[in-house]
């Protein structure tokens, strides 16, 4: 029994990354999300453009909001289908396989659960909670992305365009009245942030308007609504029946860094590592390129925005780590040096790396002409060494171990060509005064410049803004 989730992703897409990871964790094998999208106004959809999962299709799609799941649904080939927007993510790693045994073992057409709404930018932080359902009462709808339905009432009912907010209202209403068998799943399925199109406060008042013409047509009376309204407003004081205990750690994998251990690299294999550093952090408040696979070492002061760890330059972490992968035996079945180094600095890695690495030359150009043009498959247990500025190198990462998951990989980006004498090191003093970045301005003075320009201005808008620093 095939699962559809419909992911709708409109306008700007911050947190569509964690909803995705959210799917990927689910443990029910036989599922597909059918991801439609407008281009919006981050450039999340380059992280789209680069995924590569089987049950995961990528469809381009400018229309509204209903439109986009009436062309979502025509895509999936699942018997269910449930709706997870890319605000939300699923409660914990169960949820579609407990779906699927009740649609099992009840031979029903439709499954409703338990809904949480968090803070925007807090997913522990719930204000209000959509449960003790009973939807034999006309005022009491199940909660839209906490209902899993038949596809074969999904091919008697569309979405109705003609609504901004309200159209799946009018969807939950018409199919209720079919008085079709559904079972009531009393567990929390979905987390979705406060602040999206339906619960933000400037959409209220349309929201309501468009309800009660919805009750209007359904011939529901005044008393009906109101009753709604106030069933809404009961949901907040739920909460004290919530066991926070139930989260999953998919919140600590998204909403938390994982620092690196630097006296145990064992821990290291399987994982992105990569510098915690201005650039990292604010190109992930742009680019969202946070992984669950990141390990991080803190490299500059702006890590200490996030992190208390004393500062570690990439440098110095990467001679450590050369020292690990030197040991006898083996720790990597193979060693890749992946981007555009010179000649010196390919020297010092051929004297210092104990085991024959194999170079690839990245092309030059954007992340999404880097990646159409990277057809590299490696062996298992290997190391990969990125050696191309942030954020493409963790872009290019994340890509790689979509594909390859039991490879390690280090974002490195120019460290190698201090150690290598390409570059001279800075002096001491400015290390203390942390003030390397002044003094790498030396060396492609324009390209640095600019960039520093950029991530100053993301930074400051990241904390005016309040975004997560790490998601």
């Amino acid at each position: 029994m095939k699962i559809s989730i419909i992911m709708c992703a409109k306008d700007s897409m911050p947190y569509i990354i964690s909803s995705i990871k959210s799917f990927q964790k689910q443990n029910y094998k036989d599922k597909e999300l059918i991801v439609v999208y407008s281009k919006g106004k981050d450039t999340t959809n380059q992280y789209l453009n680069i995924l590569n999962e089987k049950n995961i299709k990528i469809y381009n799609f400018e229309g509204s909001i209903y439109q986009s799941l009436n062309f979502g649904v025509k895509k999936t080939r699942g018997d269910i289908i449930g709706i997870l927007h890319s605000d939300d993510i699923y409660f914990n790693t169960k949820i579609l396989s407990n779906v699927a045994k009740v649609f099992k073992k009840k031979k029903i057409q439709m499954v409703y659960t338990n809904v949480l709404y968090s803070e925007r930018n807090n997913l522990k932080n719930i204000k209000r909670v959509w449960s003790n359902i009973d939807i034999n009462k006309p005022y009491e709808l199940p909660p839209h992305t906490g209902s899993f339905i038949s596809k074969e009432i999904y091919n008697k009912f569309k979405y109705k365009t003609n609504f901004t907010i309200s159209s799946d209202t009018d969807f939950l209403i018409r199919i209720k009245k079919l008085k079709f068998k559904n079972y009531y799943l009393k567990n929390y399925s979905t987390i979705m942030r406060t602040g999206g199109i339906s619960t933000s406060f400037k959409s209220f008042f349309v929201k309501m308007v468009e309800d009660m013409y919805i009750f209007k047509k359904q011939k529901y009376n005044l008393i009906t609504y109101l009753k709604k309204i106030t069933f809404k407003i009961n949901q907040i004081f739920f909460l004290k029946n919530i066991s926070f205990s139930s989260y999953h750690n998919e919140l600590n994998d998204i909403t938390k860094i994982k620092l690196l251990n630097m006296n145990n690299f064992k821990n290291t294999h399987g994982k992105i590592i990569s510098a915690l550093n201005l650039a990292f952090i604010s190109y992930n408040s742009k680019f969202r390129i946070q992984s669950p696979y990141n390990l991080f070492w803190p490299d500059g002061i702006f890590s200490k925005t996030i992190s208390k760890d004393k500062k570690i330059p990439g440098r110095d972490f990467f001679m450590k780590y050369l020292n690990y992968v030197n040991q006898k035996p083996k720790r990597f079945n193979q060693i890749y040096v992946v981007g555009n180094i010179n000649k010196i600095s390919e020297s010092w890695l051929k004297k210092n790396i104990s085991q024959n690495f194999i170079f690839h030359k990245l092309k030059f150009g954007t992340i999404k002409e880097i990646i159409s043009s990277y057809k590299k498959n490696y062996k298992k247990n290997s190391l990969l060494i990125l050696t191309i500025p942030t954020p493409k190198q963790e872009m290019l990462a994340n890509y790689i171990k979509n594909k390859n998951k039991d490879i390690t990989i280090i974002c490195l980006g120019g460290s190698i060509n201090i150690l290598s004498g390409y570059e001279k090191k800075t002096p001491e003093i400015l290390n203390l005064l942390n003030l390397e970045w002044l003094w790498r301005l030396r060396f492609d003075t324009v390209r640095r410049i600019l960039r520093l320009i950029e991530t100053s201005y993301l930074f400051t808008k990241m904390l005016i803004f309040k975004q997560n620093k790490i998601h």
